[in-house]
């Protein structure tokens, strides 16, 4: 299967890397910009490089991933689906609505190709879990949601192109994306109505806000939140807390009422590789995180610790980002060979930044908004 990568910056670099390991062949890049053919020619002198996106559509590549700045990509995804080649986006989807509308028209007009989007939040070992037990309804009846993308990105915002400070680019949309569609897909329901606030503080050199706050309410009655902030002082948090009336979850800990509690995911260490070489290699890096899980947890689930003091956080953050990136990336590359709906879609990505672009309309007004003022047409016939 060969891939052509438009957008050549650190996401393009980080799935040309990934769709090597699945046994794709990337063949063509494109960017506009001649910084990122530079790189891309350091790493792959042999295949097209392009700044014609016309192009690299032209070339015989069976697939698209798309790595551009966000108000870039409905150009370019609707382009590529209507090219033929199957496509999937880094996200979010887009930025705006009409960007949207503009994809899910050109998806609607080409029923027969893969579209697909890259919310690798999905993918994450411990969010599969969670996802598991509000499947089986463990936690009887929920009323409370939450989710942190905490992201200190002071640097990175800017480390490949200043495309997030030229377009004023908001981090509820580009950030906040992660988490709206995460905890919509955990509760498999939409948001009716959202608040939020927001402010530029911690990151204040950034031309929008740097920190927001999302507040939603979805038609079950549930209410959820959404913090996002890239100026904060502290490694990422991507904390998750879920509450119903017999149990709660809080990242990968299932607490009872009695308070008692299970561990229902543990970090996913990768496997070594073949070879003894490898075997030293991955022994030094991975024996001393390895050790401190199993001491921990057998701390954790000591019976003689007081009431008082009782277990309230598992030890450490479970965020495997490049693990949830590659199988992301493989479930398209599945979907492709196996002509079957991706787990993400564009429908699902379009609803989660129809609600993220309320959240900034609601933030900017400092009103409540519904979300059937952003509900589009499309979103109900795909």
């Amino acid at each position: 299967m060969k891939i052509g990568i438009a957008g050549f910056g650190g996401a393009g670099m980080a799935q040309f890397r990934h769709f090597q390991s699945l046994g794709c062949e990337v063949g063509a890049v494109f960017d506009p910009k001649q910084p990122g053919l530079e790189r891309a020619q350091r790493v792959a002198p042999s295949i097209l490089l392009t700044d014609d996106f016309e192009t690299f559509l032209s070339s015989d590549v069976d697939a698209v991933s798309i790595c551009t700045p966000d108000r870039t990509h409905a150009d370019y995804y609707a382009r590529s689906i209507r090219a033929g080649k199957d496509t999937i986006t880094e996200k979010p989807l887009t930025d705006s609505l009409e960007g949207c509308s503009l994809i899910l028209d050109a998806v609607r007009e080409c029923p027969d190709r893969i579209a697909a989007v890259q919310h690798q939040m999905r993918f994450l070992p411990v969010h599969l879990a969670m996802k598991a037990q509000l499947d089986q309804k463990r936690l009887g009846t929920l009323s409370y949601i939450e989710g942190y993308y905490i992201h200190n990105l002071t640097q990175r915002a800017s480390l490949y192109d200043p495309w997030r400070f030229e377009d004023n680019a908001t981090p509820l949309v580009y950030s906040g994306c992660h988490f709206v569609d995460l905890l919509r897909w955990l509760l498999n329901d939409e948001v009716v109505e959202v608040s939020a606030m927001a402010n530029n503080l911690a990151f204040p050199d950034y031309p929008e806000s740097d920190m927001n706050v999302l507040l939603m309410r979805f038609r079950s009655g549930v209410v959820g939140k959404v913090v996002t902030a890239f100026g904060f002082g502290r490694p990422q948090d991507h904390s998750v807390k879920v509450y119903g009336n017999e149990r709660c979850i809080e990242d990968n800990l299932v607490f009872a009422r009695d308070g008692s509690f299970e561990i229902i995911a543990r970090p996913a260490f990768p496997k070594p590789r073949p070879g003894l070489l490898n075997l030293i290699r991955y022994v030094r890096q991975w024996s001393r995180p390895w050790l401190t899980v199993k001491i921990m947890e057998m701390l954790l689930c000591s019976k003689t610790l007081p009431s008082e003091y009782s277990v309230a956080h598992y030890p450490l953050r479970m965020y495997e980002h490049e693990f949830a990136v590659r199988e992301s990336l493989r479930d398209f590359v599945q979907c492709v060979q196996e002509r079957r709906k991706p787990v993400c879609s564009v429908v699902d990505a379009a609803r989660t930044v129809a609600t993220c672009l309320a959240g900034v309309e609601a933030y900017r007004t400092g009103q409540p908004v519904k979300m059937s003022s952003f509900w589009l047409p499309q979103f109900d016939q795909l």
